[in-house]
Order: C-alpha cells, then sequence, then structure tokens
C-alpha cells in the first residue's frame, strides 16, 4: 500500500473507533514488499498513537508515539515534526491544576513544558512552515505562556499567529479573553474593551473556520463568548510612523496595544499600583526603581527606531574597508547598544523584586540568572527558592511568568538563549553586522570567538524580539505586585495606608 493510502484507511478509523486506530497502527510493519519509506510508515503511526492516545487518555499510546516523533525529528529534522512533537508532550503535560496543586504541577512539568515551547517555537520560526500551520504553532505557544501568567509573550504570540493567518479565530479568541482577564485585574482601560470588540468580530466574520483550528464543543465556547461583544468603532489612521512601528512590533509597556487614540504619551501607561504600608512610612523607593526601569525601556526602544534610520545618522569618514560586507558606524553601534541596554532591565528586575519581596539576597550578586533557584544538587536539579514558593502559593502566580522567562533566556535551550549570548559577546568581545554574509569566515575567528557576526536584517529581528522580552518582564512585574498588594491589603491587621502616586511631569 501507499503510505497516503494507509494514512487515510488510519484517519477513517480514528474517527470511528480511537482505540482500534492505536491497535491497527501498532501492527503496522514494513515488508519487503512494501512500497513505503521506512519513516513516513513511521510518522503515520505516530500520528495516530498521538491523536488517539490524547483523544481517549491512553498514556502509553503517547508515549510511544512520541518515542517515534522523536526518533524522526533527529532524522529529519523539520517544522511540522516539532510541531506534533510540541503537541504530543502537551498531551503529556496536560493543562495546570486551578488549586493548591497549581506551582507542584508547573515545577514537575517545567522540563516537559520547556520543550514544548522550544518545539512550538521552532515550528512557528520564519516561513518554513505555511501560514495555517504556523498560525497554529503560535496560538499553541500563546497557550503556553498563559498558562504560567506570561501574558505579554502570549498576546506577541497570538498577535503574530494573526498575521499568519489573519482568519484565526481561535488566536483572536484566545487574546481576547486574556485582555478582558487584564482588564478585570485593573490591567486595561476602556481602549481594551474595544480592542477585544475587534477581536470579537475577527471570530464572528470567519466562525465557519473555528473547526480548523479547534473541536465543535470549543467553537462553541467561543461564540458564545464572541458574541457577548458589540461591534467596534471604526480605527483611525492619523497615527504618527513611530506609532504605528511601536504598536506593528508590540513594543508598547502598556499591558494592551489601544485600539483607538494612540499617542506616543499613551503608548506606555503601565504603572505599579497602590501600595499598602504602615502608617507612618514614606513613599516606597520601588517607586524610583520603577520609573528608571520604564525610562531606560523607552530609551532603548527609541533607540532601535532611530538607528533603523540610516539617513538619521551623519556619515563619518576613517573607516577602514573591509572589503566583507560589513557596516560601521554610529547607528550600527547604536543598534548593538538598543539590544545590550534593553536586556540589562533584566538584572534590574531582579534587584527590584529582591527589595519588594524582601528576598535576602546579597545586593552585589543578584541577578536574573541566580535569584530564583537554589544551586543545582547531586541529581542535577536546582528547586525553586524556598521564599519564592512561599509568595507563589500565597496567590502572587504571577511570579512564576518570570521564573519561567529566566529559564528561557538563561538555560542553554531556552528560546530567548540567544539573546543573552548576544548580550555576552557585543559586551565583552565585538559584534560586527554586515550587509551580507560570507559562507566561511577566518578559521581564527572561530577558534577564538572573539568576533561574531550578524547579518544587519537579523540582528534587527533580534533586537525587536528583546525589546518584546523585557517589556514582558516588566507586564509580569507590575501583575506580580498587583496581585500580592491584593493579598496585603486582606491579611494585614493594624493601621495601613495605600499610596497612590501622581503622574510625573516634567517641569
Amino acid at each position: 500500500m501507499k503510505i497516503h493510502e494507509i494514512e487515510s484507511r488510519l484517519k477513517k478509523l480514528f474517527n470511528r473507533n480511537p482505540r482500534e486506530a492505536i491497535r491497527e497502527a501498532r501492527r503496522l510493519k514494513l515488508t519487503d514488499k512494501d512500497s513505503i519509506d521506512h519513516f513516513d510508515l513511521e510518522y503515520a503511526k505516530a500520528c495516530i498513537l498521538v491523536d488517539a492516545g490524547s483523544l481517549i487518555r491512553e498514556r502509553n499510546a503517547i508515549e510511544e508515539g512520541l518515542r517515534i516523533f522523536q526518533w524522526c525529528y533527529e532524522e529529519r529534522p523539520n517544522p511540522g515534526t516539532a510541531y506534533n512533537l510540541a503537541n504530543g508532550i502537551c498531551a503529556m503535560v496536560g493543562t495546570p491544576p486551578h488549586d493548591e496543586g497549581w506551582l507542584d504541577h508547573q515545577e514537575r512539568t517545567r522540563h516537559d513544558r520547556n520543550k514544548i515551547r522550544q518545539y512550538f517555537w521552532s515550528a512557528a520560526d520564519g516561513g518554513k512552515l505555511h501560514n495555517i500551520l504556523r498560525s497554529v504553532a503560535l496560538t499553541n505557544l500563546g497557550n503556553q505562556f498563559s498558562a504560567s501568567f506570561r501574558y505579554g509573550d502570549a498576546q506577541d504570540a497570538w498577535f503574530f499567529a494573526l498575521r499568519a493567518d489573519p482568519k484565526n479565530g481561535v488566536a483572536a479568541c484566545c487574546a481576547a479573553r486574556n485582555l478582558f482577564y487584564l482588564y478585570q485585574q485593573g490591567m486595561g482601560s476602556d481602549a481594551t474593551l474595544e480592542q477585544i470588540r475587534r477581536l470579537s468580530r475577527t471570530v464572528r466574520l470567519n466562525k465557519e473556520r473555528l473547526t480548523e483550528y479547534t473541536s465543535q464543543k470549543e467553537a462553541d465556547n467561543i461564540l458564545n463568548f464572541v458574541n457577548q461583544w458589540d461591534e467596534p468603532l471604526s480605527q483611525p489612521s492619523s497615527e504618527s510612523p513611530y506609532v504605528q512601528w511601536v504598536k506593528d512590533e508590540r513594543l508598547a509597556l502598556a499591558p494592551v496595544l489601544e485600539a483607538v487614540n494612540s499617542t506616543s504619551e499613551t503608548l506606555d501607561w503601565l504603572c505599579l499600583p497602590g501600595i499598602v504600608v504602615p502608617a507612618g512610612e514614606g513613599q516606597p523607593i520601588i517607586f524610583s526603581m520603577f520609573n528608571m526601569l520604564k525610562s531606560d525601556y523607552i530609551l532603548a526602544r527609541d533607540l532601535t527606531w532611530r538607528a533603523l534610520d540610516r539617513d538619521h545618522w551623519a556619515d563619518i569618514e576613517g573607516f577602514a574597508s573591509t572589503s566583507d560586507g560589513a557596516l560601521y558606524g554610529a547607528d550600527v553601534s547604536a543598534l548593538i547598544l538598543a539590544h545590550r541596554s534593553v536586556l540589562d532591565i533584566l538584572d534590574k528586575i531582579s534587584v527590584f523584586i529582591n527589595r519588594y519581596f524582601e528576598i535576602g539576597e546579597n545586593m552585589e550578586g543578584t541577578n536574573f540568572s541566580k535569584l530564583w533557584r537554589v544551586p543545582k544538587g547531586l541529581n542535577g536539579e536546582s528547586s525553586l527558592k524556598d521564599k519564592f514558593k512561599e509568595i507563589i502559593n500565597s496567590g502572587v502566580r504571577a511570579l512564576y511568568g518570570l521564573v519561567e522567562l529566566s529559564g528561557d533566556y538563561n538555560s542553554g535551550n531556552g528560546i530567548f538563549n540567544a539573546h543573552k549570548n548576544i548580550r555576552n559577546s557585543s559586551t565583552h568581545r565585538f559584534m560586527i553586522l554586515h550587509e551580507y554574509l560570507f559562507p566561511e569566515f577566518p578559521e581564527e575567528e572561530r577558534i577564538f570567538d572573539e568576533i561574531k557576526r550578524y547579518e544587519f536584517s537579523q540582528f534587527q529581528d533580534e533586537v525587536l524580539q528583546a525589546l518584546r522580552i523585557a517589556r514582558s518582564a516588566l507586564q509580569i512585574l507590575v501583575l506580580s505586585i498587583k496581585q500580592n498588594e491584593d493579598i496585603l491589603s486582606k491579611n494585614r491587621e493594624g493601621v495601613c495606608l495605600e499610596i497612590d502616586v501622581p503622574d510625573f511631569r516634567r517641569m
């Protein structure tokens, strides 16, 4: 039989009797007379084992299918197999419980969920998948982020899922529900509701395609949610190029990208909530610290915008031609500096957390890499510090989003680890950007690793991603403080005051 005939037979059996489809898939073996490749046969088996196993919750079938997918990925790594691997591991991990076991589940499954993010990230990378599959991979990646309170990262994923396929109603609904949650948490405005209406309209206009992305039952739930929202207002088209760029690249500090009347002044209204302090105490220093975090971010973003305008910078004479397509000048250095400086924000956030949550770490050694976990033990595991377990279990679950983000940034297989390596190279060695890259550079560069080279267009994407990483971290920080202050306001005894600080205006 040909592979498409086997796949068709298994799919029909799966729709009729998933358990029998698993048995049939396990019986498939390659014989000398078969005209199909062993790889294709194994791939078809894995698809049925994982999908049918997930449907009837047969763990052994899912594990068997995952082993085959892992072999397939090692033999022929490609986005499609990465996507199937991620989905299979999702079926194994399940969703976190909505009770006191939430943190235990997140910690117990953190390595598997790290793999899920890696594989979805790989599947969604660039144009290697056609738009619909890339959109699905990004939608599922957003769901993973959302489960750990990484709402900025989740919104990014759903936003780019809609860019890949503007008719993806599942991504639109996920984004709308996320925004509604943030609005309920006091991290939104009337414009947030307007954005929800716009996303809900996207779903309604494409409701016939919902079942391409999800089950009929979930499609019905999605429609029930979006039908609660009225039609949105018309979108203004008079925004400045800078504001449009910030919105298009999702670089605003505001928890949501405002749907109407966006200006450079309203893009970054993210601020700390009211802070409860014992009577008689002065204004907490964390307001000054947060102001500087925002200032640093806005400067890095502005520097990126200016660096991408090659005509903004004066031509300087005196650079030696290296005849290798390399670029030199203030605009190039500004872009490299923007990447390095925006990632410095992560270490400053760890200092902020150490102070606000009274973690008790030595301030001199506090950084985003080492704040969260104890050093690895004999088993090679690094467990979450007891202080953070206590805080997160008290109800500050958003703080775990920063723990997870730190893992993505610091671990060697994390989806954002390349940014840490770039930052180290640009700080301590030489980063050179090129209009184009030669296939081979001198052998001594590969030996001594003194120089890292990127194409300018590729590095531009890295800087935009670094800005989104820092923006997400700042948003998670604010949500963590909001959750903590809500808890403190209920539990504190004695006379306490809530400090709401007025807006700062430069004189």
